[in-house]
């Protein structure tokens, strides 16, 4: 048996040696994320007092709240594991190794916690994740969806404080035959905090898994996420959304591939961003031999609010199969449409009020994507705190009413 010792060292051995960046079409196009050599903690009772807080703002009840070594789980659809819990599922089955990814190494050596998610039976599950970082955080999700089952995972993520810190999460998802995964994510980490965001993603036949993740906090910002349509039939959608003010800086990549016939994988990225912030959008999809009647989309999306901010939008594509598939990519970036602006202003309302409706209708495409409403609607929340107050990190007084409507 493998001890976590052994798994550590060998981690940190690949997290000193891998190159953060290792796909050499973006190489040019990365961003530097500052990772600390350990994890740090408040003690219980500060952890209770601020998702007490969180919860009572959000009013969402939290099956499982993670902060360092403070975690807990609470009732039966999470379980807070630790390493010799999780050997006999591994087994040389883990989906991000340290031996592939620089950050993935960084965050098999330095998680402390792994929440396992076990989805079964046909009952629709709905779990909530809330991580709190007072300076630093690294943590796995593993959702395991037995055949036919249904989970919709929503996580939010805020910082206790302004010191510098990281928060780093791998997800893994194993999705049988036949099961519906969603996870919804909300990145809401205070302005000295670098954040990686990494998912893996099995599909099954007849899978739909839907990923939304959100990303308005946070200094540097990295994201990578790998998923296979692999299964005959399968659904996988992906759906992001960065909002950046001041010096923010997001460097979003996502690969989505086509490996069985019928199989369906689509990307949706969009970006809005004010002050002199930044945003990277790579997303690339390939689509393999015998995928006939496959569908793939990469479309990229992005809205300037300053001169200064700046959107790079790289979508790409490998077709190695192109009989009887449908396969597209497009990118576009551009200020507020001034004449859309005219238009709103002739029906009465005010320059401001222009903008802001506007941006909001930008954000809820990607939004609108979420089955699961409470997510939707703390989601928007944030985003129009910051579009107002520009202030994130914190999580209070939240009220979309008369923007959003929860499903």
């Amino acid at each position: 048996m493998l001890s976590r010792e052994e798994f550590v060292k060998d981690a940190l051995s690949n997290y000193s040696e891998l190159p953060q960046e290792s796909n050499p079409l973006y190489k040019k196009y990365s961003m530097e994320v500052s990772l600390p050599e350990s994890n740090h903690a408040k003690d219980s009772k500060e952890l209770e007092r601020i998702s007490r807080q969180v919860s009572e703002s959000t009013k969402i009840k939290f099956d499982a709240i993670v902060s360092g070594e403070a975690s807990k789980s609470n009732g039966d659809l999470v379980k807070v594991a630790k390493w010799e819990d999780l050997y006999a599922h591994f087994d040389g089955k883990k989906l991000f190794k340290s031996s592939d990814d620089k950050l993935a190494a960084y965050v098999n050596a330095y998680s402390r916690d792994f929440l396992v998610i076990n989805a079964e039976g046909k009952e629709d599950k709905r779990v909530n994740l809330l991580f709190l970082n007072s300076e630093s955080l690294a943590v796995q999700v593993i959702i395991n969806a037995a055949a036919g089952s249904k989970v919709n995972v929503f996580e939010i993520f805020v910082s206790e404080s302004e010191k510098k810190g990281a928060v780093a999460v791998l997800h893994e998802i194993n999705a049988a035959d036949g099961s519906e995964v969603e996870i919804n994510a909300l990145h809401n980490e205070g302005r000295e905090t670098d954040v990686v965001n990494l998912y893996k993603a099995d599909v099954g036949n007849s899978t739909k898994l839907r990923a939304n993740f959100v990303y308005n906090g946070g200094h540097v910002t990295k994201s990578r996420g790998i998923v296979d349509s692999s299964g005959t039939e399968s659904i996988v959608d992906i759906n992001e959304i960065a909002f950046g003010n001041g010096s923010q800086r997001f460097d979003l990549s996502n690969s989505i591939s086509n490996t069985r016939p019928r199989s369906h994988a689509q990307l949706n990225s969009g970006a809005v961003l004010d002050g002199n912030s930044q945003c990277m959008l790579k997303g690339f999809a390939k689509v393999e031999k015998g995928t006939k009647g496959c569908f793939s989309r990469i479309t990229e999306r992005g809205i300037l609010l300053s001169p200064d901010a700046h959107i790079d939008a790289l979508p790409d594509m490998s077709i190695d199969y192109s009989n009887e598939v449908k396969a597209t990519h497009s990118a576009a970036t551009s200020p507020i449409d001034k004449e859309a602006l005219f238009y709103l202003q002739s029906r009465g309302l005010e320059e401001a009020q222009a903008k802001k409706a506007f941006i909001i209708a930008f954000i809820s495409k990607y939004l609108s994507n979420m089955a699961n409403g409470a997510a939707s609607e703390v989601a928007m929340d944030v985003m129009l705190q910051k579009l107002e107050r520009g202030t994130f990190g914190i999580i209070s007084d939240l009220d979309a009413k008369g923007v959003w409507i929860s499903k």
